[in-house]
């Protein structure tokens, strides 16, 4: 473990050499006196070749005209997409269709509320019920109308129990 002992340590290790700060401060304004950056060093270390800018347009055109065009593969093509889309939308058809077969709406699992909440959304007035009802429902309608007495009968025996008519007649 040579970091035990890492903590008890007194010096950095960086030194500056002798009189470095003192000397900074004109060395740092010297150098910002000079009229270029580049004034110290007598060569950039990079070289151009000869007439190298005068060519560059011929030799990049010859390279471009040159170039062959490289061959594009498709991977999906517009009929296999279509034929994809195609499959999953059946798929997700036949998933809505079988799966809800207990959800198809009807007038016996219709609810009352949901009517009544329908005509108060809509703001139906009297005039527009009352268009919407033919003559057919007024009250001599339905004492001219001959009743057969088997359907009445059997109406009354599907449709009531014996306990209705005790009720009625305790009232």
């Amino acid at each position: 473990m040579k970091n035990k002992n890492s903590h008890n340590i007194k010096s950095s290790g960086f030194k500056a050499p002798d009189g470095y700060l003192e000397s900074f401060d004109e060395l740092l304004l010297k150098k910002l006196k000079k009229t270029s950056l580049l004034d110290g060093f007598e060569n950039s270390g990079f070289k151009v070749p000869d007439q190298y800018f005068e060519t560059f347009d011929e030799k990049l055109s010859k390279v471009i005209s040159t170039k062959e065009e490289a061959k594009v593969i498709s991977f999906l093509s517009w009929k296999k997409m279509a034929y994809v889309s195609g499959v999953a939308a059946s798929i997700l058809l036949m998933i809505t269709l079988f799966n809800n077969n207990n959800k198809i709406p009807s007038f016996d699992n219709l609810e009352t509320a949901l009517i009544d909440e329908y005509i108060v959304e809509e703001d139906f007035t009297n005039e527009d019920i009352a268009t919407l009802l033919s003559d057919d429902l007024t009250m001599n309608n339905f004492m001219d109308s001959h009743l057969i007495n088997d359907n009445l009968e059997e109406y009354i025996l599907d449709n009531s129990s014996a306990e209705d008519y005790l009720k009625e007649e305790n009232k």
